[in-house]
């Protein structure tokens, strides 16, 4: 049977984790606000045309 080695998974996820805790300073800085307007103005946008809100305002527009 072979030995198991017991420990050695946390240590790994340590050096893991704190590599990846670390944050750039060149990184792109993007706020909760504006990915929870990406995403609310998103869903609008899809539940529209899901619909055919879109499709009838261009008919109604005459495009």
């Amino acid at each position: 049977m072979a030995k198991e080695k017991k420990g050695s998974g946390i240590q790994q996820a340590a050096g893991l984790i704190r590599y990846f805790d670390e944050e750039s300073e060149d990184a792109i800085q993007i706020s909760k606000g504006s990915i929870y307007f990406a995403c609310i103005t998103f869903s609008v946008v899809v539940y529209l045309a899901q619909y055919g809100v879109w499709s009838w305002m261009w008919n109604t527009l005459g495009l």
